[in-house]
C-alpha cells in the first residue's frame, strides 16, 4: 500500500479528533461513493452517454475539492478533470486519436481523459462525423470510473485511517488532519471565484463566456451550486453552531442568487455575462462566494486552530 509506512503500529498511537471522523463518514466517503456509482453508470450507457456523463459530472463536481490524498496519486484527478485548459490541448488532443485511432489512453496525455474530454465528444457536434467515437467514449468512460475505483478504494482502506487517526508522518497531529480539511473548503471557494466565475467573466470590456466550465453540457451555473453545497457541508462539519448560522446565511444567499440566474436567458452556461445588466448579477454571486470565504478566514480557521497554507492554486 501507499500510506503503509506511516500507519501507526498500534491502535492508540493516533489522535482522533469528532470533526475529521464526522468529515470522513458523512462528507467525503458517502460522495466517494456516489462517484464510483455514477462512473459504474456511465461505463453502462454505452454511445448515448448524455444523461449519464451528466450524473457523473454532477458527482465529481460534489468531490472536485478533495484534491489531497489518493486523487493526487498518479495524477488521477487531472485524469479525470483536466481543466481549466486555456490553450485548447484537450480539444486537438480528442482530433488527434480520433484520427488515429487511439484506443488506450491509461498513459496518455490527461488533456485526452476526463469529464472534459468526454463532454466533447458526448456534447460537440464536431466530434460526431467520426468513425470511432462511441469507441473513444466507452474507452473514456472505463477511464473515469477506474479512476473513481481506485480514489474510493484507497480511502477505504488506508487514507481515511490516516487522516482520521493522526500521528502518522502524513499528519502529525489532528490539527493538521483539520487543516487538510480546512484548506480544501478554502481552497474550493476560491476555485469558484478564480476559475468558475472569473474565466467567463473576464473583464467588463472583454467577456469569456465561452470559458465557462462545461459550458457545452449546460453545467456551468449547476456546477457552482453543487461544489458551493459540498463546500458549505463539509464547513457546517468543522464550524460550532454560532458560526454554522452565519455560514447558512451567506449560502442560502448565494444560493438564491444561482436560482434567479438559471431563470434568466444563459443562465445555464453563463453566456449572459455578455449583457452588462446581468453580468453584474454573476458579479454579486462571486462577491458573495468570497464574502463566504473571508468569513471562513477569519472565523473558521481560528476556531479550528489552523492557517490555510500552500495550496493548489497558489502556482509555483
Amino acid at each position: 500500500m501507499k500510506y503503509a509506512f506511516a500507519l501507526c503500529l498500534a491502535p492508540t498511537c493516533g489522535f482522533a479528533n469528532p470533526l475529521v471522523d464526522t468529515a470522513v463518514a458523512d462528507h467525503i466517503m458517502p460522495r466517494l461513493d456516489a462517484l464510483v456509482a455514477s462512473t459504474a453508470d456511465l461505463v453502462d450507457a454505452g454511445c448515448d452517454a448524455q444523461a449519464a456523463w451528466d450524473d457523473a459530472a454532477q458527482a465529481w463536481i460534489a468531490v472536485s475539492h478533495l484534491r489531497f490524498g489518493p486523487t493526487e496519486i498518479d495524477n488521477r484527478g487531472f485524469a479525470l478533470a483536466f481543466w481549466p485548459d486555456p490553450r485548447g490541448t484537450t480539444p486537438k488532443t480528442l482530433h488527434g486519436w480520433l484520427a488515429d485511432g487511439t484506443l488506450d489512453v491509461s498513459d496518455a496525455s490527461i488533456a485526452g481523459r476526463g469529464f472534459y474530454a468526454m463532454e466533447f465528444l458526448a456534447f460537440d457536434e464536431a466530434f460526431w462525423e467520426y468513425e470511432g467515437t462511441c469507441d473513444l467514449m466507452a474507452v473514456l468512460a472505463d477511464d473515469i470510473h477506474a479512476n473513481a475505483v481506485a480514489i474510493q478504494t484507497e480511502w477505504a482502506d488506508t487514507y481515511a485511517g490516516l487522516i482520521t487517526e493522526a500521528g502518522n508522518d502524513i499528519y502529525r497531529t489532528e490539527t493538521e488532519s483539520l487543516q487538510e480539511l480546512y484548506k480544501t473548503v478554502s481552497t474550493g471557494l476560491e476555485f469558484t471565484v478564480a476559475q468558475r466565475l472569473g474565466r467567463p467573466l473576464g473583464t467588463f470590456d472583454r467577456p469569456r463566456p465561452t470559458r465557462a466550465e462545461m459550458r457545452r453540457a449546460g453545467r456551468s451555473l449547476n456546477n457552482i451550486a453543487v461544489s458551493l453545497e459540498s463546500l458549505a457541508d463539509l464547513a457546517l462539519i468543522l464550524a460550532d453552531a454560532e458560526l454554522d448560522a452565519e455560514i447558512t446565511e451567506l449560502t442560502d444567499s448565494a444560493h438564491g442568487q444561482i436560482a434567479r440566474l438559471a431563470e434568466l436567458d444563459g443562465g445555464a452556461d453563463l453566456s449572459l455575462v455578455d449583457r452588462p445588466a446581468d453580468r453584474f448579477k454573476v458579479e454579486a454571486l462571486q462577491q458573495t462566494l468570497t464574502d463566504l470565504r473571508i468569513l471562513l478566514a477569519e472565523q473558521l480557521g481560528p476556531q479550528l486552530g489552523v492557517v490555510e497554507g500552500f495550496n493548489s492554486l497558489d502556482g509555483d
